[in-house]
């Protein structure tokens, strides 16, 4: 089982107190994969990465992981020690301390900065360097998008907008601070207002607006006003959407699905074709 925890830690949240573990100094062979021993300071790190997962799990887990790990580098494929140092750094920034802050902790449940640069190096290989070398064998042919394309149903053109609606009595004050180089939030605020950003269809905005916004070119602005209000829009993107998905989503979720399938296939494969041996 894997949690997001790692996600997090790489997105700058971790929180090393969440979990308390006894300190020891034996770090004893728990298991070994093709000769490569997995360590009892593994495990425990495991535990601090792997929100939520109990120890069977962290352990199979890092079996896993080890078995990818020696594929990869096998294939000429290493994490640098500068990834590591960033990651490292990322984490200590976002928990407000230091790495030595870090190591400090670290010690009170018998692990070393040294165990975490390790474990690092491992976790940043088998997930974002497999996914790149996976990333290889897996081609995304149209004939898939267009196979989603008929399940979603009719594609719909989305333009992505930034809109302030301006009462007509200020309409002198609008005249005073527009200027098409500026940017909305600077023209917002000098009319003590708000810049709204909507994505929309044809014909959702009011019939004024709507048809500025669908004869313009993306990045120009508009203007448009009807009795009681004036309009100023930036067409800011154009997507097409299929069921709530652009067609750029629809492509991920469709590389993504066939890089975990190519995951899983390799994994089995080298769970069958290695020795793993688990000690009591």
């Amino acid at each position: 089982m894997v949690s997001g925890s790692f996600k997090k830690i790489l997105g700058g949240i971790l929180l090393w107190t969440a979990l308390s573990f006894p300190v020891t100094l034996v770090d004893r062979v728990v298991a070994s994969v093709n000769a490569e021993p997995i360590l009892e300071s593994d495990i425990k790190m495991g535990m601090l990465f792997y929100e939520g997962a109990t120890r069977g799990q962290v352990l199979e887990k890092l079996v896993e992981n080890t078995l990818l790990y020696q594929f990869l580098t096998s294939r000429g494929l290493q994490v640098s020690n500068e990834l590591v140092e960033e990651a490292l750094q990322s984490i200590a920034k976002n928990n407000s301390t230091t790495v030595e802050g870090i190591g400090q902790e670290l010690r009170r449940h018998g692990l070393t900065l040294q165990d975490l640069r390790r474990f690092l190096s491992k976790e940043i290989l088998v997930t974002q360097g497999l996914r790149v070398f996976l990333e290889r064998d897996v081609a995304l042919w149209e004939k898939q998008v267009e196979l989603e394309r008929q399940k979603l149903g009719q594609t719909t053109v989305v333009r992505e907008v930034e809109l302030i609606v301006v009462d007509r009595k200020q309409e002198r004050r609008l005249r005073e601070v527009f200027d098409p180089r500026r940017e909305l939030q600077e023209m917002a605020k000098a009319l003590g207002t708000k810049v709204e950003r909507l994505k929309v269809s044809r014909g959702e905005l009011v019939d004024v607006l709507d048809r500025e916004v669908w004869k313009t070119k993306v990045g120009e602005l508009v203007l448009a006003e009807d009795e009681e209000h004036i309009y100023v829009a930036r067409v800011l993107s154009q997507q097409e959407v299929l069921g709530g998905k652009t067609v750029e989503e629809l492509m991920q979720e469709i590389l993504l699905k066939r890089i975990e399938k190519k995951r899983r296939e390799l994994l089995e494969r080298l769970k069958k074709n290695s020795f793993v041996k688990v000690f009591q």
